[in-house]
């Protein structure tokens, strides 16, 4: 198993070198992360958090403010499919489109089982790629510098895909910096 850290401004600071993979916040909505130049030496794949356009920012200007961040640099994109205003199927394939005509990977979608199966009815993710699926349980508070202690079985969301990535805590702590922990197989 390999040990990743998703980082955005929240994270300033931390060293990313030690993790086996790291995902960097281009954008939230428009809003474009201060921190993304300094995790992209490390970073093998960067996420984008989607804002329902009913948040004020049309899906078009979320991924022209994403490509701005990403620059030249082409790293697969994951998109954070958690805004709580709710977005809709159409919200997803528009970014996903957007993106891709773009000429930028979609690694897939970043959710929790819960929101994927109040806001897109069980849609079938591998539409948009992997599934990296947050899954907390009881969200252990884990030092990321020790053995990563067995966070026990794989989640298997009902009418959902394996996932590709397991965010299995957000109170990971590298070097005195709280972060979220994933695992890929």
């Amino acid at each position: 198993m390999k040990l990743g850290v998703d980082v955005s401004e929240h994270q300033a600071g931390l060293d990313a070198s030690a993790f086996d993979f790291v995902v960097a916040r281009t954008t939230d909505g428009t809003y474009q992360d201060e921190c993304f130049a300094s995790f992209a030496p490390h970073a093998t794949a960067a996420y984008h958090f989607l804002r329902a356009p009913s948040e004020g920012t049309s899906i078009d200007a979320q991924v022209a403010a994403a490509l701005e961040v990403l620059g030249e640099r082409r790293v697969p994109v994951w998109l954070d499919v958690e805004s709580p205003a709710g977005l809709s199927l159409h919200d997803v394939r528009s970014a996903h489109h957007a993106f891709t005509s773009a000429g930028v990977q979609v690694a897939g979608v970043y959710t929790n089982a819960w929101y994927w199966r109040k806001h897109m009815l069980l849609a079938d993710v591998s539409e948009f790629g992997a599934l990296w699926l947050a899954d907390w349980r009881d969200n252990p508070v884990v030092d990321a510098c020790a053995p990563i202690p067995d966070p026990g079985a794989w989640p298997r969301p009902w009418g959902m895909p394996t996932p590709a990535v397991w965010q299995f805590t957000s109170r990971g702590q590298a070097g005195g910096v709280e972060v979220d922990l994933n695992l890929a197989r």
